[in-house]
């Protein structure tokens, strides 16, 4: 609950920090941008827009995930510039060497090139600057709500349930994650912040009142059950399989043996140390007798944990109680071998 709190808090901070100090210094700047005008003949004031002819001495590409493209000119007024420009502009890029364009100053940056009727922005083109901050914060923000949220239903609900993934904790999970992805992508889809803003507002409303009508649901299908007990059919392996398996308790075949890997076939299980060592195996005895499959707990033995897809096995070796975890796919086979060792020995 700590944990989960406080660094929702902090990505929260974050969030507030991106939209309130750089974005809006993106803005001012772009605002500054778009209302410049052309410099005055003879003026040298940075704060307009100051229009050179210029030649084309060179252009250069490099692929990629992000393909660059650069464009080194030489200006009337003797400046040689190497200008950048973001996107794929392969084919444009192509045979200009030596042709004449304009380009545009502003504040000590070139900020486009006119040529054949076309404006092509550089890199240092102001506009839209805000969008990743804004959707780095919208992004962060949701997440930090998230963890928020599953912090204070621990706070409260801790004592409801003692499963070690509760669907409460999926449901915010879930929601704040399609909400966390919708604000990374609507600044870069819509047409200015407050667009951005109202849009993401309308997706967190969107988002909202799924999660409400997925709660209803599942708080109504939770308290149908009468037990959390989960019924699979053992199956008897008709093969040696190596699966992801996990045994825990107070047995001497119940402690940590390499990475968490079970060997089922139809004499029994037995624990390897990885897939391809399978030289020595620790066979389970057949006095492990399986009592019922269920979803992992919280107050399950240290190292029992497949993560939120694994079942587990509640046995008892005697009056020794033990703990098998495997995936739910895994399974069937897990008790099939166990139920195949039990009948061997009663043979």
């Amino acid at each position: 609950m700590i944990s989960t709190t406080a660094i929702g808090t902090a990505l929260l901070l974050v969030m507030v920090w991106l939209l309130l100090v750089p974005m809006p210094e993106r803005l001012d700047t772009e605002r500054a941008f778009r209302a410049a005008r052309d410099c005055a003949p003879g003026t040298t004031a940075t704060d307009c827009l100051h229009s050179v002819p210029a030649v084309i001495e060179r252009t250069r590409e490099k692929g990629g995930k992000t393909p660059s493209h650069w464009m080194y000119v030489k200006t009337a007024e003797g400046d040689r510039p190497a200008l950048y420009f973001k996107g794929d502009q392969r084919s444009t890029f192509e045979g200009l060497a030596g042709k004449r364009i304009h380009v545009t100053y502003w504040e000590g940056s070139v900020r486009y090139i006119d040529w054949a009727d076309a404006r092509w922005y550089t890199a240092a083109d102001p506009r839209g600057a805000y969008r990743p901050f804004l959707a780095w914060g919208l992004a962060l923000g949701s997440a930090g709500l998230g963890l928020i949220l599953i912090g204070l239903w621990w706070a409260r609900g801790y004592a409801t349930t003692r499963l070690r993934y509760p669907w409460q904790q999926g449901i915010a999970v879930v929601g704040t994650g399609i909400l966390g992805l919708a604000g990374g992508l609507l600044p870069w889809l819509v047409h200015g912040w407050r667009a951005a803003l109202l849009a993401y507002g309308v997706a967190g409303a969107v988002v909202a009142a799924g999660c409400a009508f997925a709660a209803a649901v599942l708080h109504r299908v939770n308290a149908r059950k009468t037990t959390d007990t989960v019924d699979i059919e053992p199956v008897i392996p008709a093969d040696e399989t190596i699966l992801a398996g996990i045994v825990r308790g107070d047995v001497p075949y119940g402690g940590v043996l390499g990475g968490g890997y079970l060997m089922a076939d139809a004499e029994g299980l037995s624990i390897i140390p990885d897939p391809n060592y399978r030289n020595h195996p620790k066979l389970i005895p057949a006095t492990l007798e399986p009592l019922r499959v269920r979803p992992p707990y919280r107050t399950d033995p240290e190292g029992l944990d497949l993560g939120d897809v694994c079942l587990v096995l509640e046995c008892r070796d005697g009056d020794t109680p033990v703990y098998v975890a495997a995936t739910r796919e895994s399974m069937p086979l897990v008790l099939g071998a166990l139920t195949a060792a039990r009948q061997l020995a009663q043979k």
